[in-house]
């Protein structure tokens, strides 16, 4: 008798045992199962601003837990080089659907050199910042008689500095129309590239 109370006590404590380990077991797939849940998105590699174009080191690849917010942003399956950048990325954010526009929307969008003294803009401009561009008249000016603000919120898409020089060149991002006044006013006068916050 005491030998089967026994033999109950000790397969109860076997059964018991198992039944925890298989909790155990399916408890830590289930947990594994969600962890890998993961999805694949771009980010932005460096600062992005609006009016600039996603070249490969623009964009990274990142594995992120999103599961109900992923179809806001771009997955990795998609192709986004070369989209237009529409509003600012900073860089390590996710690329949201929105922050991007195809090509197409792009055709109002120029491109436009301008170079400055290093001592009239900021040392560590840098692509994808936004700026704001001022002339100044010099004693040459002839058509620029005051300071005025010749471009407000432009995106910068690319930085060239020639320290031994004393200037910087950079590209701006303008719309069409107006390329042509700010050409007529740059070439009369001072420039000073001023960086929003």
């Amino acid at each position: 008798m005491l030998n089967e109370k026994f033999e109950v006590v000790r397969n109860s404590r076997l059964v018991l045992g198992i039944s925890m380990l298989l909790i155990a077991l399916l408890s830590a797939g289930l947990i594994s199962k969600e962890a890998n849940r993961t999805v694949q998105v771009w980010a932005a590699g460096s600062n992005l601003s609006p009016g600039s174009f996603l070249s490969d080191t623009d964009i990274q690849k990142v594995s992120v837990l999103l599961p109900d917010s992923s179809k806001n942003y771009i997955s990795t399956k998609a192709q986004i080089l070369g989209a237009l950048v529409i509003s600012k990325i900073s860089a390590g954010d996710l690329i949201p659907v929105a922050a991007v526009a195809s090509i197409d929307s792009s055709i109002n969008q120029r491109f436009v050199p301008i170079t400055a003294s290093t001592t009239d803009c900021p040392s560590d401009l840098n692509r994808g910042d936004i700026i704001d561009i001022y002339s100044v008249p010099t004693r040459e000016s002839k058509f620029v008689v005051e300071p005025q603000l010749i471009g407000s919120q432009i995106s910068v898409d690319a930085v060239f500095k020639e320290m031994n020089l004393g200037q910087i060149s950079i590209i701006g991002v303008f719309s069409s129309e107006q390329v042509l006044p700010l050409i007529q006013v740059i070439s009369d006068s001072r420039v000073i590239i001023v960086r929003s916050v």
